[in-house]
């Protein structure tokens, strides 16, 4: 149980790069703007200082910035629990029916830094990191008011060490966190394994690309990228060809995500084989667009916009399967793409 007295509102409204320095962050980096210009005063780099996660390398803790309200104080203990899978989908639902440009971008704007959230709190799950939080208070607008921006009217660095003690990786309905102040973790092994398939999610280049991007055309872009890649070739590896047909010409097969390339939220769910079918490209189109799908059994499903003679031009018919089955890892993707993606 925690002895430490809990954690008090701020009151000063103190500059993030400062926070950082106290939380013993190397900021050397805030001295430049992205494309390499001296900022006079690199507290105002203003491309880092409105960030929610500060990962830092591996001798640091990771640095999160959590609104004083969201916290939960209790005589015995005080913790942080957050889901930035189920706030970021929160944002696409509304990203999809938006035509005010300023609030698109805001809510794209808040969409990367709950991603960018969300993947340092697995990463430093996995690597038993601890967690410093600057507490923020002041006016929190949430998503349902998004023509308007979040007001700080004061942030500190609370002086406890905060540690993840709980983070759900399940597919369908997970992504939740506890960050517990005071406590040491349970013990559990860490997770320091390094994935064989690059993760084009850690490219820059591809991120500065796509950020802009609705949610179509980004996945699209990087269908482009992953088709002609280790992940191809890693599905190819699995199948032998397309997951449906005996087409077997590799130039021919798109490698193509189950659970759309945007829409993941580890890195293990954007390079893992088990994510992924390699289909000819009227079978991947059908599956992207939600008119075909795969049930637990592995046996097609069709969307009822699909006429008879349309499926006999595909080639597809109600008794079409996937080719194997015995690969279990696709059901939790499967049963995804069925439920959110899928138009019966």
């Amino acid at each position: 149980m925690s002895q430490i007295p809990p954690p008090t509102r701020p009151r000063k409204k103190r500059a993030v790069r400062e926070l950082l320095v106290e939380a013993g962050h190397d900021v050397s980096a805030w001295d430049v703007t992205n494309d390499g210009k001296i900022i006079a005063n690199p507290n105002d780099n203003i491309s880092r200082n409105t960030a929610w996660a500060f990962p830092g390398s591996d001798s640091e803790a990771l640095v999160a910035c959590i609104w004083f309200d969201g916290l939960t104080i209790k005589d015995d203990e005080v913790f942080y629990i957050g889901n930035d899978r189920a706030y970021r989908q929160r944002l696409l639902d509304l990203d999809k029916g938006e035509r005010r440009s300023e609030v698109r971008n805001r809510l794209r704007t808040w969409t990367k830094r709950s991603r960018d959230l969300d993947f340092a709190v697995q990463a430093a799950y996995k690597l038993n990191r601890p967690v410093r939080l600057i507490l923020v208070d002041g006016d929190d607008v949430d998503e349902s008011n998004a023509d308007r921006a979040s007001t700080v009217s004061a942030r500190e660095l609370d002086p406890e060490t905060w540690w993840i003690h709980d983070y759900d990786f399940s597919i369908v309905g997970g992504g939740e966190y506890r960050i517990v102040r005071g406590e040491d973790p349970p013990a559990r092994e860490v997770d320091d394994t390094t994935p064989k398939i690059p993760d084009l999610g850690d490219d820059p280049l591809l991120q500065e690309l796509v950020q802009n991007l609705s949610e179509t055309e980004r996945d699209a872009v990087i269908k482009a990228r992953v088709g002609q890649g280790p992940f191809r070739d890693a599905l190819f590896e699995r199948w032998g060809g397309c997951s449906v047909t005996q087409v077997s010409m590799k130039d021919m097969l798109t490698a193509s995500h189950i659970k759309p390339w945007s829409r993941c939220d580890t890195a293990d769910e954007r390079i893992s084989v088990s994510n992924g079918l390699l289909l000819v490209p009227t079978l991947d189109r059908l599956f992207d667009r939600g008119l075909i799908t795969f049930d637990e059994d592995f046996k097609i499903r069709i969307s009822s916009r699909i006429s008879i003679a349309h499926q006999r031009h595909f080639g597809i018919d109600p008794s079409t399967r996937l080719r194997l089955r015995d690969f279990d890892d696709l059901k939790p993707y499967l049963k995804w793409h069925e439920e959110l993606v899928f138009k019966p």
